[in-house]
């Protein structure tokens, strides 16, 4: 029996996660305020394709994860945590590939509340006691992705070549179809120009510890927590007693933004939601978000969603009236 036989079993998570069947694939669901999705094809027994479509910061972890699982893992947006074996993290953006055999330890985190990505799944022992006849023709060898890109040893993080991302964008455009024939193709085509791509990590993949990681989560607590107080960065290096640069370095490698540019995409979401939801004053939102004069906020309104405040409260007003 398949190592992964249990890895997508609906009993083995929080009861917001659902599994159903849905035509040929699988689809994992995550309700609540938050949500996601994992649309999965069985290829071959052994052989699993996901396309992963996650809007959390945190999605639940199945308990005794199963062994020898060879994941490759391709990011097309937003962030991904790695955890590696040596209490060390990465994060995987856009336009980078995570290979290797380790099973998360912790829940799967997504720092900006947004991935979206394709993972293929092997297993090894499975694949070894059972060939998948179209990885045997296709001259596709699981092992030998391993022995290329060494993730016996560590973890493989690097830039997504270009003809494998040529391939991601064909199979993502697939990714709500019933093809799955042309699925499995393009997917044992992914893993051949893997295995002889040559391939070199990448020099701005940076490694944080588990203390680096936690200050740039907590300065994001600290930050969202109430949007009309506005902290300085060195106001928060100085509550965790490192150095200005520092904190900055590591809420850039864990959030991929500036502190600046992260407050002010949330600052105006806030205010987006406040011209819908509510009818207070536009002076009262942009105090409510941190702006103390309400002419700069409409001025950063302007640029963020191309027309000023009032006028985004009457186009949704009017979006809301045609729904109904």
């Amino acid at each position: 029996m398949s190592n992964m036989s249990q890895l997508f079993d609906a009993s083995r998570f929080p009861d917001d996660v659902k599994v159903r069947a849905n035509g040929k694939a699988t689809v994992m669901t995550l309700y609540g305020s938050e949500n996601g999705s994992l649309r999965l094809f069985s290829l071959w027994e052994g052989a699993i394709l996901s396309f992963n479509r996650i809007y959390t910061q945190v999605w639940p972890l199945a308990q005794n994860e199963a062994a020898n699982i060879l994941l490759l893992n391709f990011c097309r947006k937003g962030r991904c945590e790695v955890a590696l074996e040596d209490g060390q993290f990465a994060f995987l953006s856009q336009g980078h590939m995570a290979v290797g055999t380790q099973q998360a330890q912790e829940e799967y985190r997504y720092p900006s509340g947004l991935y979206e990505g394709v993972e293929l799944f092997l297993d090894l022992d499975m694949l070894a006691h059972r060939p998948y006849p179209l990885f045997q023709e296709g001259e596709v060898s699981p092992e030998g992705i391993v022995e290329h890109l060494h993730t016996s040893r560590r973890l493989y993080l690097g830039p997504t070549p270009a003809c494998v991302q040529t391939l991601l964008d064909d199979l993502w455009q697939l990714r709500d179809s019933e093809e799955v024939g042309l699925l499995k193709l393009l997917s044992a085509q992914l893993l051949w120009n893997v295995e002889r791509q040559p391939l070199e990590t990448s020099p701005t993949v940076r490694y944080f510890t588990s203390s680096q990681v936690s200050i740039a989560r907590e300065t994001r607590n600290i930050l969202c927590a109430d949007l009309s107080q506005n902290h300085t960065a060195r106001e928060l290096a100085d509550r965790f007693q490192v150095a200005e640069t520092s904190l900055k370095n590591y809420f850039r490698g864990v959030f991929g933004e500036n502190l600046s540019t992260f407050l002010r995409e949330v600052r105006m979401r806030r205010a987006a939601e406040l011209l819908q939801s509510s009818e207070l004053r536009v002076a009262e939102i942009a105090a409510q978000v941190g702006y103390e004069n309400q002419s700069k906020f409409a001025a950063v309104f302007v640029r963020h969603f191309g027309c000023p405040p009032l006028e985004y409260r009457r186009r949704a007003h009017l979006s809301i009236a045609d729904d109904n």
